[in-house]
């Protein structure tokens, strides 16, 4: 995990081979975030989040996530 300015960072580590359940659960999770992406190199792959600080409780609702009031 990362602290930036504006954002939080997290990343992981994705096996390989990865089971279709738990490549879902990724999926799902990195849906979550305000962006994300899979990097894949010699090294394996890397998948990312970012959360934008200001608002992260109501950053889902803006998305399109969660409930609106």
């Amino acid at each position: 995990m990362r602290h930036r300015k504006d954002r939080i960072y997290v990343e992981t580590e994705v096996p390989n081979p990865v089971s279709a359940a738990a490549w879902q659960e990724l999926l799902g999770a990195l849906g979550t975030a305000d962006s994300f992406g899979l990097v894949t190199s010699g090294n394996g792959r890397i998948a990312w989040a970012a959360v934008n600080k200001e608002t992260p409780a109501a950053t889902g609702a803006a998305r399109g996530h969660g409930r609106q009031l």
